[in-house]
């Protein structure tokens, strides 16, 4: 299998975000042309697989950004504290006492994200010029697609960002905040175009592994009209994957997260975290697993999963054993595989991330080719499902539920595995409630949850409120003000008065 290599060109370089003239100032660093570059078409997979560098987790210290923003404000995780002070930061987050002028984390997550949106146009905007347009719809979808998936993280994290669509001239560096609606415009176009362009999964056959797909877009597509509560749309584009042949749900769910299988059928858009001491200056751990492990033992734990989700799970689960290690398991190979205690009064850990000390490059933890799964196939598959609910279908949702649970008995029916007993309800209120229930199981811990929560409040007003406020007791938590993350003060402050803070939080 060949994995997409990842370059960082320091030499002919792209642009970076300067935080000394702007909040958007993207001065070149280099004199790489678009004359020149035109002249030399084979160039663009060097800018595509840039903009896949992205989220490959070496760049920056992006645990950090992805805890803060996408994970501490929910309930499946709880700060490790006693772990350190990278624990109490983000216990900041998840008591809702962060403020615009203590975001540090927030501050990294908005610079990086708009540093990769403008890789992204800097291959938008020269494709059109392209003598070779089956090469450059290609690159150009690619490029689209990615820019789509950040302004989807932007709007959910921040609501209403700055749009960019192309690189700036100096005149542009600093403009407003666009509406929610026109960015969402903006991603479902690029969507449409991904859609369009992009090759099937067979298409980019095995070398091309790990590129984002058709299936890709018209997935992350189904999760955009699920967020807007377009449910026709919804279920329409999650259909489309379901019905293409493109991918398929894992037989094995443990097997999902194996360092062993990084590009399985399941995973629509996989990281690219690959051990590799000459790249990225250096930096040889993973970020993303960086905070997790145990403290004391491996990892750092600066965070662990919560007794909320360890308790959610129906007895006899095997995603709770494939999901949660326990305090007092083994790590196969792992000091003679000895009991592993996890200290400070903790219970358990992310087994997702713990596996056999023989993948663990040079006997370290951190170093294992361990990646996100930011879209796979069972998502779409819940989508599907709580599309077809919204609308009345409910023995199709029933039927894509029932799929899901399937493949968690251990690809069994609940007559043959005796657990996950097959559900029947077809009340539209009850089944929904069941369907979020069976996303947080599936999903645990994949950084789907805190934006699941924001937008089941939209669909049941009040509830994300209540769950925060009563059933965990964060009464000072105000879905108003918290669903939305402040502008970071540095970035207000250099904008020259362009940006204004979100009403929430004036």
């Amino acid at each position: 299998m060949k994995r997409i290599l990842y370059i960082f060109l320091a030499g002919i370089s792209f642009t970076a975000v300067s935080c000394k003239k702007s909040f958007l100032d993207v001065p070149p660093q280099g004199q790489l042309t678009e004359d020149i570059f035109l002249a030399n078409e084979s160039m663009i997979d060097q800018w595509v697989n840039r903009i896949y560098g992205t989220i490959s987790w070496r760049e920056f210290r992006i645990g950090q950004q992805w805890f803060s923003v996408r994970e501490m404000g929910a309930d499946d995780f709880t700060p490790g504290l006693g772990s350190g002070s990278m624990a109490t930061d983000l216990k900041v987050f998840q008591d809702y006492a962060h403020t615009p002028s203590t975001e540090l984390y927030v501050e990294r997550y908005w610079s990086r994200t708009f540093q990769n949106l403008n890789f992204c146009n800097q291959v938008t905007d020269v494709t059109p010029g392209f003598k070779d347009q089956t090469i450059a719809k290609k690159a150009e979808a690619q490029a689209k697609y990615f820019r789509a998936f950040y302004y989807f993280e932007l709007v959910n994290i921040f609501g209403k960002v700055p749009l960019r669509d192309h690189v700036p001239v100096p005149a542009e560096y600093d403009i407003p905040v666009s509406s929610e609606d026109t960015i969402y415009a903006q991603i479902i176009k690029d969507l449409e175009y991904a859609v369009d362009n992009l090759p099937t999964r067979a298409e980019w056959g095995t070398a091309g592994l790990g590129h984002v797909t058709k299936g890709t877009a018209q997935g992350l597509l189904a999760k955009v009209y699920l967020f807007r509560q377009n449910y026709a749309k919804a279920q329409e584009y999650a259909n489309s994957v379901m019905t293409s042949g493109e991918y398929s749900l894992e037989p094995d769910y443990r097997n999902i997260f194996s360092p062993a299988n990084p590009y399985s059928v399941e995973n629509m858009m996989p990281g690219h975290f690959s051990y590799n001491t000459a790249i990225a200056f250096g930096r040889t751990w993973n970020p993303y697993i960086e905070y997790q492990g145990i403290n004391g033992q491996f990892g750092n734990g600066f965070v662990y999963p919560s007794e909320s989700l360890v308790n959610s799970y129906e007895t006899g689960d095997p995603r709770r054993t494939a999901t949660i290690f326990n305090s007092g398991e083994v790590v196969e190979g792992f000091k003679s595989n000895a009991a592993i205690n996890i200290p400070n009064g903790y219970k358990y850990a992310n087994k997702k991330i713990i596996w056999p000390f023989s993948y663990w490059k040079e006997g370290t933890f951190m170093q294992q080719e361990i990646n996100q799964l930011f879209l796979r196939y069972a998502d779409v598959i819940l989508i599907y499902a709580e599309a077809s609910n919204e609308l009345g279908q409910s023995g199709n949702a029933l039927q894509a539920l029932e799929k899901v649970r399937f493949r968690a008995r251990g690809n069994k029916t609940f007559a043959e595995a005796g657990i996950l007993p097959e559900i029947t309800e077809t009340g539209k209120e009850a089944l929904r409630e069941i369907i979020w229930h069976e996303r947080r199981i599936e999903l645990a811990m994949e950084g789907h949850r805190w934006f699941d929560l924001l937008r089941y409040n939209a669909v049941v007003p009040g509830y994300t409120e209540n769950l925060l406020k009563n059933t965990y007791g964060r009464t000072n938590f105000s879905y108003t003000k918290y669903s939305r993350y402040p502008i970071p003060f540095a970035i207000l402050a250099t904008s020259n008065g362009i940006l204004v803070q979100n009403d929430a939080w004036k």
